[in-house]
C-alpha cells in the first residue's frame, strides 16, 4: 500500500500540537513528504506554496474551520483529494462535507484500517488521472510531433472532414473553415477515376481495413500534388467505425517521374502524349557540374511552360532528367483536327524553345531540340525518339511507328529463339576469310568469323543477331564457343587465326576470364592468335582493357586494333594496348579509288604506323586496282573478296589437302 502514497505531498492541518505529535509519525508512513499547518489561513498560504497532492485537515481549526477551509480549496481545484477529521459525530457535520466534496470522513482517534483504506481509494483514483493525464500529455506531443511532419484529417463515417491540421490547409490551399464540415473530394483530383476511391472505400468501410496508396490531389488553386496516403478506421466499443484517421506525407518534389505520368495518363481513353528532348544535354552534361544542370534543366522546364501555346492546353509537365521533358494532356476524342492542331502548336513551341534558350539560359549554349509524341503511350513516343536519328527528323508522330515496333519486337523474338537454339544444337559456326601478303600474295593468316546455322542450313552473318546477342545471358557462350573454335582450326590449318574481340567484352569479368583460362590452357599455339580489337564509345574501364591486353601478349598473343580511322580512334590512347598492328577500316578502303579523302588519310595512317613499328591490314579489298593502290601506299596485309570470300574450315581443309 504504502508506494503508492510515497510519491505524494501531504498538506496536514492540525491546531492541536498533542494530536500533531500523535498523527504525524502515522502519516510518515504512507508519505515521503508531509506539510503541517495549524490553522486555515496558514493551510491557504501553504497550499498556493506547495502545491500539494492530497489535503487531510481537521475539521476545527483557527481563523478558517476545516468546512471553510475546504470550500476555498474547491474554488481553485475540485480535483485534489480532501480527507476531513473530525471527533464530532454529529450528522450534520457528516452531511455538509459531503457536499462540498469531500473524498474522505474519518473520525478521532484516527483509526489505521480506516485511514488505509480511504488512502488506498484516493491514491488509485490519484494514480488513474495521473495516468490519464500522462496519457493525454504524451498524446498531445504525438499529435504536435505528426502535425509538423505529416497532413492530418479526421472525418466521419460519411467523409465529411472534422478535423484538419495546418499542413493539411498548406498543400491544399484551402482554410480550416473551408474544409470543415466538407466531403473530403474537395480536393479530388479530375484525372483519378471513381472506381480508384470506390475500391479505397470498400477498404476502409466494408471491409474494416487501413488503406495505403498514393492519391493524386488537386489545391484549390488546381495545382497538383501526391500524398502517400494511410487512411485507418477508427472503432467505438462495439466495433462500430466512429471516424476515419487519414495521415499523408507530401511526395510531390519526390515523386518518380515515369510514376508521377502514370498517374497522369491513369484510366484516359484518350491523351496525347508529348517527349521534347535537349538532342546535345549530354554534351551539356559533361561541361557543366551538377548544380548548374540542374539550374539549366529548371530554366528549360520553365521555357517550356512559358512557351507552350494556348491552344496545346497540355495540363502536365514532367521533367524526367537527362533534358527529357514529357508533356501530357486528356481530351474528350482524338480526330485528325486534334493531331492536325497538336502537330502545328508543338512545332511552333519547339521553334520557340530554340529562338528562346540561348538568350534566357544565361550559358553559351545552343539548344537543339526534338519532339515525339503519340496517343496513349509514352513508350511509343520514347520509341520514336530513337529511331529519329535513323530517318533524319527532329519531329515525328509516334504511333506512325507502331506497326514497326511490333514488327520489330517480333524479329527479336526470332532472334533469341534462333540464337539459343544454335547454342543448344551447336549450330554457332565459324568462317575463315583469308588475310594475304601484299609482297608475296600468299595467305598468311585468316580472320574468324562467326555465323549462326539454321536448321534448313542457311547461313546466318552476326549483322543479323549479334547486337541483340549481346544484350542477353547468351553472349559469353557465344564469345567462347568462338575462341574455342578459333583455337582448334589453329591446329587443323597450321596458320595465324585473328579473332574478334569488342572492348566491352573484354570489360565483362565472366568473358574476360572465359578468354584468359582457354588461352592459357594453349600457350603452345598462342604466337598463332591474334585479337582483333574493336573499339567501343560505351567502353567505361580503359584500365581493365589495358591489363588484359598487356597479360595476353606476355602469352604470346598479337593485337590489332579493328577499325582504325573510323569513329573513337585515339591514337594515344590505342598506343597504350602496345597493339601489333592496325585494321584500316573498310569504308575507307572501298573509297580509295574516287576518295581523294580516303587515299589522304590511310596514307597517313600507314606512315603513323611505320613510325610506331606496326604491321596493317586493309579489308574490303574487292577488286585488282584497290589492291595494287593499297599496295603502293605500303599497306602491308589485304583482306576482302578479291582474295576469298568467308568459309568454312571443313572447305579450307579440302583446298589444303588437294594442295
Amino acid at each position: 500500500m504504502h508506494y503508492q502514497t510515497k510519491d505524494l505531498k501531504l498538506l496536514y492541518v492540525e491546531n492541536s500540537e498533542q494530536t500533531r505529535k500523535e498523527t504525524i509519525p502515522i502519516l510518515n508512513k504512507f508519505f515521503n513528504k508531509v506539510i503541517v499547518a495549524g490553522d486555515g489561513e496558514e493551510a491557504l498560504l501553504l497550499y498556493k506554496k506547495e502545491n500539494p497532492d492530497l489535503i487531510i485537515t481537521d475539521i476545527s481549526i483557527p481563523l478558517l474551520s476545516g468546512i471553510d477551509f475546504t470550500k476555498e480549496i474547491r474554488k481553485k481545484d475540485k480535483d485534489i483529494p480532501i480527507i476531513i477529521l473530525s471527533a464530532h459525530t454529529d450528522t450534520e457535520y457528516l452531511i455538509e462535507s459531503i457536499k462540498i466534496g469531500i473524498d474522505g470522513y474519518i473520525f478521532k482517534p484516527i483509526n489505521l484500517n480506516q485511514l488505509e483504506e480511504t488512502l488506498k481509494k484516493i491514491t488509485e483514483r490519484l494514480s488513474l488521472k495521473r495516468e490519464l493525464e500522462n496519457n493525454i500529455n504524451l498524446l498531445k506531443q504525438y499529435q504536435e510531433a505528426v502535425d509538423r511532419l505529416f497532413i492530418v484529417t479526421k472525418t466521419d463515417p460519411r467523409g465529411i472532414i472534422t478535423y484538419v491540421n495546418q499542413k493539411f490547409c498548406d498543400i491544399s490551399k484551402y482554410s480550416k473553415q473551408e474544409l470543415i464540415g466538407k466531403p473530403h473530394n474537395i480536393v479530388r483530383h479530375p484525372d483519378v477515376p471513381k472506381t480508384f476511391f470506390k475500391n479505397m472505400w470498400k477498404v476502409i468501410k466494408e471491409e474494416k481495413r487501413t488503406w495505403k496508396g498514393i492519391v493524386k490531389n488537386r489545391a484549390k488553386d488546381r495545382s497538383t500534388y501526391y500524398v502517400d496516403t494511410v487512411i485507418t478506421p477508427i472503432f467505438d466499443k462495439n466495433g462500430e467505425i466512429k471516424e476515419y484517421i487519414s495521415i499523408r506525407k507530401d511526395i510531390t518534389q519526390i515523386m518518380n517521374p515515369r510514376k508521377k505520368l502514370e498517374n497522369i495518363l491513369v484510366s484516359k481513353n484518350n491523351s496525347i502524349v508529348a517527349i521534347i528532348n535537349i538532342d546535345n544535354f549530354k554534351y551539356i552534361e559533361k561541361i557543366y557540374d551538377i548544380k548548374t544542370i540542374q539550374d539549366i534543366e529548371n530554366k528549360i522546364l520553365s521555357l517550356i511552360t512559358k512557351n507552350i501555346p494556348e491552344k496545346c492546353s497540355f495540363n502536365e509537365i514532367v521533367n524526367f532528367g537527362d533534358g527529357e521533358f514529357v508533356l501530357a494532356k486528356d481530351i474528350k476524342q482524338i480526330n485528325n483536327r486534334i493531331i492536325k492542331m497538336t502537330i502545328n502548336n508543338l512545332r511552333d513551341l519547339q521553334e520557340k524553345i530554340q529562338k528562346a534558350s540561348s538568350e534566357m539560359l544565361d550559358y553559351e549554349l545552343d539548344i537543339s531540340v526534338s519532339i515525339a509524341y503519340g496517343k496513349n503511350a509514352y513508350k511509343i513516343a520514347k520509341y520514336a525518339l530513337t529511331q529519329m536519328d535513323k530517318i533524319n527528323t527532329d519531329f515525328i508522330m509516334a504511333n506512325e511507328l507502331e506497326t514497326k515496333i511490333k514488327e520489330e519486337a517480333e524479329k527479336n523474338l526470332r532472334i533469341l529463339k534462333l540464337i539459343k537454339s544454335s547454342i543448344e544444337k551447336n549450330r554457332i559456326m565459324l568462317y575463315f576469310q583469308p588475310i594475304v601478303s601484299n609482297k608475296s600474295g600468299k595467305i598468311i593468316k585468316y580472320e574468324s568469323l562467326i555465323r549462326l546455322i539454321k536448321e534448313n542450313g542457311e547461313v546466318v552473318s552476326p549483322s543479323y543477331f549479334i547486337d541483340l546477342a549481346k544484350k542477353t545471358k547468351y553472349y559469353p557462350h557465344i564469345t567462347s564457343s568462338v575462341v574455342e573454335q578459333a583455337i582448334e582450326a589453329v591446329k587443323l590449318l597450321n596458320k595465324e587465326i585473328s579473332i574478334n574481340l569488342s572492348m566491352i567484352d573484354i570489360e565483362k569479368d565472366n568473358i574476360r576470364s572465359q578468354i584468359i583460362s582457354l588461352i592459357e590452357k594453349n600457350k603452345s599455339l598462342t604466337d598463332k592468335i591474334t585479337f582483333e580489337i574493336l573499339e567501343d564509345e560505351n567502353i567505361k574501364d580503359f584500365k581493365v582493357v589495358e591489363n588484359f591486353l598487356k597479360y595476353v601478349k606476355k602469352l604470346g598473343v598479337k593485337i590489332a586494333i579493328d577499325d582504325f580511322g573510323s569513329g573513337y580512334s585515339n591514337f594515344e590512347r590505342l598506343l597504350n594496348y602496345y597493339p601489333d598492328m592496325l585494321k584500316i577500316d573498310g569504308s575507307l578502303v572501298k573509297n580509295i579509288q574516287n576518295n581523294r579523302f580516303s587515299l589522304n588519310l590511310i596514307e597517313t595512317i600507314v606512315l603513323f604506323a611505320k613510325r610506331q613499328r606496326l604491321k596493317t591490314i586493309a579489308e574490303f579489298v574487292e577488286n585488282r586496282n584497290i589492291y595494287e593502290i593499297l599496295s603502293k601506299l605500303g599497306v602491308d596485309y589485304s583482306q576482302g573478296f578479291y582474295f576469298g570470300k568467308p568459309e568454312p574450315i571443313e572447305n579450307l581443309l579440302k583446298k589444303y589437302h588437294k594442295e
